[in-house]
């Protein structure tokens, strides 16, 4: 997956370099006439036969660089090696103009940070910092040819020589200002990078999640058939023999037994559909959980009381937890409902509220039962893992899925000296960007 969201990253930075390249190239020859244009105006007022040399040679090479490059984008598109050569030609143009124009008296000066901060945004590292060290090491130079006087006549004459510490000056704060702009370009290059490497790593996180979904519903569509394949054999046989045996004693008997597989059956679908769609959004306020688990008590008196089963609820102390009560409560009806089932008769099913010290809200449900099979323990929460003869092993699936939307979990563990303990864990505190009013219930 890493290397996948490096290629990804790496295609995705160099589409958007291509198309903000593309656009550079059709204003860039806008630009260069701009400079063109200043660097006539200023030989004109100094004409000096070097400068005219100089200048008409820096123009006519810039131009021709630009109308070749812009046939060639326009040819091949862009590539890895478009920038680092654009990069490299702009920073000797534009060292070529300063000279041509005054050196550090020039008023084309800072264009250089311009070339610098562009350069730093753009570039990869290592680059970067060359062409960093190629305008420091140009714009020294160019300060020690005016300041020893070894190029005659390199400052515009019309505006005047400048003093020896002034152009010293000029060139220490402009260093120190491509230094800053490269620093501070640098530091928005990572920011964005991190961020789309970021953005490209949740992507495939989802994409990864969302294709491990669609193979368990893949292998728990034969599942689901064959478990429904047996309920609907009966449903066909027993309306079969009603038909045959209208009014007979056993026709009650039977529509019993045809209840129990309709029942059966859309229990089935209930959970295979929980399972298969998407989580929907939360609705958030603050509930108290131990209310929530009383109302999941109260429903489940039935179920015990048929199989003999104690229930007791432990943890007097109010514990509110922010959740979405509707999800919650269907997540403590299937872990109720297990234990239940799981305990023998005249056992005994102990729900216990309380807080985390780290201040989460925990749920357990502890039962009297035989305890996790070796053979299922690790794999208790996987789609379609069940050892109930007519279960069809989506509940734990479903319930963790609904726990981990809320940021909890939830857990199986065997106790001690035996049965097995459920744990639901949740926040205590409210989620940012909870949608809707925080509002108190004491249950759903």
């Amino acid at each position: 997956m890493y290397t996948q969201v490096l290629r990804n990253f790496d295609d995705i930075q160099l589409k958007h370099l291509g198309r903000t390249f593309g656009r550079m190239v059709r204003i860039r020859l806008r630009i260069g006439v701009g400079l063109a244009v200043v660097a006539t105006v200023a030989t004109l007022l100094d004409p000096a036969p070097w400068r005219l040399v100089w200048l008409g040679v820096t123009v006519l090479g810039a131009g021709a660089f630009i109308l070749y490059e812009e046939r060639r984008f326009a040819r091949e598109g862009f590539t890895a090696r478009s920038l680092p050569i654009n990069l490299w030609v702009a920073l000797l143009m534009e060292q070529s103009l300063l000279l041509g124009t005054g050196g550090i008296s020039s008023p084309l000066l800072p264009t250089l940070l311009a070339i610098t901060f562009v350069g730093s945004v753009a570039a990869q590292p290592r680059q970067r910092w060359r062409l960093l060290a190629a305008a420091l090491g140009a714009l020294t130079a160019m300060s020690v040819a005016q300041l020893s006087g070894w190029l005659p006549g390199l400052p515009l004459r019309y505006l005047g020589s400048a003093p020896p510490a002034l152009v010293a000056t000029c060139a220490t704060v402009m260093g120190l200002l491509c230094i800053a702009a490269t620093v501070v370009g640098g530091v928005l290059r990572r920011t964005f990078d991190n961020m789309l490497a970021e953005a490209l790593a949740h992507r495939d996180e989802l994409l990864s999640t969302h294709r491990a979904h669609a193979r368990e519903l893949e292998a728990l569509s034969g599942e689901i058939a064959h478990e429904l394949k047996n309920p609907l054999a009966t449903v066909k046989g027993l309306t079969q023999l009603m038909a045959r045996e209208a009014g007979r004693p056993q026709s009650v008997e039977r529509l019993q037994v045809l209840s129990g597989e309709v029942a059966r059956m859309q229990g089935i679908l209930e959970e295979f559909l929980n399972f298969s769609r998407p989580l929907v959004p939360l609705s958030v306020s603050a509930v108290d959980l131990g209310a929530l688990c009383d109302e999941a008590l109260v429903l489940h008196e039935g179920l015990a009381g048929e199989r003999g089963v104690r229930l007791e609820r432990r943890g007097s102390a109010q514990v509110s937890a922010a959740c979405d009560p509707r999800k919650v409560r269907q997540v403590l009806m299937n872990l109720l409902h297990n234990a239940i089932e799981a305990s023998p008769p005249g056992g005994q099913v102990t729900v216990t509220v309380e807080p985390t010290p780290a201040g989460d809200a925990r749920v357990r449900v502890r039962d009297e039962g035989p305890g996790l099979a070796p053979e299922v323990e690790g794999r208790a929460f996987e789609a379609g893992v069940t050892t109930k003869a007519r279960g069809s092993g989506l509940g734990l699936t479903v319930a963790r899925a609904l726990a981990r939307q809320h940021g909890g979990e939830v857990t199986l563990t065997n106790g001690t000296p035996g049965g097995c303990v459920a744990e639901l864990l949740l926040p205590r505190e409210l989620p940012a960007g909870a949608l809707g009013p925080v509002r108190e219930v004491a249950h759903g």
